[in-house]
């Protein structure tokens, strides 16, 4: 596992590129809520934590009942092990286990022809995502404001096309220097062809073109088919995470 240091510049990072509706912070953590669409923006998260954890916990249930959502906490090694404890304890139930992959974007990071970009997020994108991620209407809305809160850092939904057709989807962030991707997914009757690689590709390539020299991504470590995509193309795992859910 790379240092806390290292760790905190990259949640920093998570946090900026994928931003919340609503944050509070509390004794070093951030309390995100973004309507309930996606754990990353509706949870408490570890940046720089100090004193005891029960006064926290006991704030976050109230900000996250005010929302009349659960209170869910994300816990990356930042916390600490005393959170993960009582949240056992109280019975909080362990959800997606998660990996955080960093690496150096090479110059062999080369898009294909079917490879388009738009530093926006167009009315194609949204739609294609939907279908190809199985959204219905309320998770469009909340993914959709979500993105929108993204402005001013550097963007790009990136598209593959095969046969003139939008297969594959996905969002490079850049912020400080770093590219971010997120929301890579692939519409289910075209998997496994190729079409995930040829976006990860791509959106290295316009980082590079755009001065990022490192990227990093989050991805679910029971997803051992784009793990093994991303290793081929240097990520490496930097360290885990895991949510925490209230019963």
């Amino acid at each position: 596992m790379e240092s806390l240091d290292a760790v905190r510049e990259t949640e920093e990072h998570l946090m900026n590129a994928w931003p919340s509706l609503r944050t509070l912070a509390c004794n070093g953590w951030v309390f995100r809520q973004a309507g309930g669409y996606t754990k990353r923006a509706n949870s408490a998260n570890a940046l720089d934590v100090r004193g005891p954890f029960e006064p926290t916990l006991v704030s976050a249930r109230k900000f996250y009942e005010s929302f009349e959502c659960p209170t869910i906490f994300r816990l990356t090694p930042l916390a600490g092990p005393e959170p993960d404890r009582i949240l056992a304890s109280l019975g909080f139930e362990v959800v997606d286990e998660t990996l955080v992959m960093k690496s150096v974007i090479s110059d062999g990071a080369e898009p294909d022809a079917g490879f388009s970009i738009s530093t926006s997020c167009t009315q194609d994108w949204e739609a294609g995502y939907a279908a190809a991620h199985g959204q219905d209407s309320a998770q469009r809305l909340g993914h959709r404001a979500i993105l929108k809160s993204i402005a001013p850092l550097q963007t790009a939904f990136a598209t593959i096309h095969d046969e003139g057709r939008p297969v594959a989807f996905g969002l490079g962030v850049i912020e400080r220097g770093r590219l971010g991707l997120f929301d890579i997914v692939t519409s289910p009757s075209v998997r496994r062809r190729g079409s995930a690689r040829r976006l990860v590709g791509g959106l290295l390539h316009w980082g590079l073109l755009q001065g990022a020299e490192t990227a990093w991504l989050s991805v679910i470590h029971a997803n051992t088919n784009a793990i093994a995509l991303y290793r081929r193309f240097g990520f490496c795992e930097s360290y885990r995470y895991h949510y925490r859910v209230a019963p």
